[in-house]
């Protein structure tokens, strides 16, 4: 599915991640946690051509991505869903869902099938259909972030720390529908988090980045009682 091969990203001079290799199959739900400014979002933003990756190899089903512009990735149907949401919040929630289909050429009635699938993983998206989506809470606006990700039949679903600023009963949502997400809709999930329990409780396999290196790597459910990681990054 997803190869990430020996990669090396650079901002200028300073080199981000070091021969970053990461593997995501059929399937699974993968998390990469790590500290801030460890390049985890470099990670993401390196699979996706937004940064180039200086030397490696990035395969997504045998196609070559670090060739391809950044507006191409899509195509080959990664979506990533970046840290801050970044809905269109002067349009209303329908509306941004309609524009998350942009690379499909959906006909009215296959548009109006895929916003009703959105809404029976999101109710409060249904209720909110005619809202202006900057007028919604921060939860709504995640939610709406990722239904407008899914509304064009991904392959493959990269969210960028999907509970940042959300109240807890609202974190517990989210990652209860991006586990459904994966599970009905057998599809691959690559989660990057700071919410490094809630993350480890969710995905099959774990990455954990520090200083722009994959420092460990294993079953999420073996890490999760790993006293390293728990004095790291569970506050254990």
């Amino acid at each position: 599915m997803l190869k990430v091969s020996q990669v090396n990203t650079f901002y200028g001079k300073v080199q981000a991640l070091f021969d970053v290799d990461v593997e995501v199959n059929d399937r699974e739900i993968i998390s990469i946690i790590g500290s801030n400014g460890a390049g985890k979002s470099t990670l993401m933003k390196t699979i996706m051509g937004i940064v180039k990756a200086k030397s490696g190899s990035i395969r997504f089903n045998e196609v070559e991505l670090t060739k391809l512009p950044a507006s191409k990735v899509i195509y080959n149907g990664i979506v990533y869903v970046p840290e801050g949401r970044e809905i269109f919040s002067e349009m209303t929630v329908r509306d941004n869902l309609e524009m998350g289909a942009f690379s499909k050429r959906f006909s009215p009635k296959e548009m109006d099938c895929h916003i009703e699938e959105m809404y029976e993983l999101f109710p409060r998206l249904r209720e909110r259909e005619k809202q202006i989506s900057g007028s919604l809470s921060g939860g709504e606006q995640q939610m709406l972030a990722i239904a407008r990700g899914m509304m064009s039949d991904p392959q493959l679903l990269m969210l960028d720390e999907p509970s940042l600023g959300l109240a807890p009963v609202i974190v517990e949502e989210v990652f209860r529908v991006i586990s459904t997400i994966n599970k009905e809709k057998n599809l691959p999930v690559v989660l990057v988090e700071q919410n490094a329990y809630m993350a480890l409780k969710i995905s099959d396999r774990c990455y954990v980045l520090e200083n722009g290196n994959i420092s460990i790597t294993g079953k999420s459910s073996e890490l999760i009682e790993s006293d390293q990681i728990i004095k790291s990054y569970l506050g254990g």
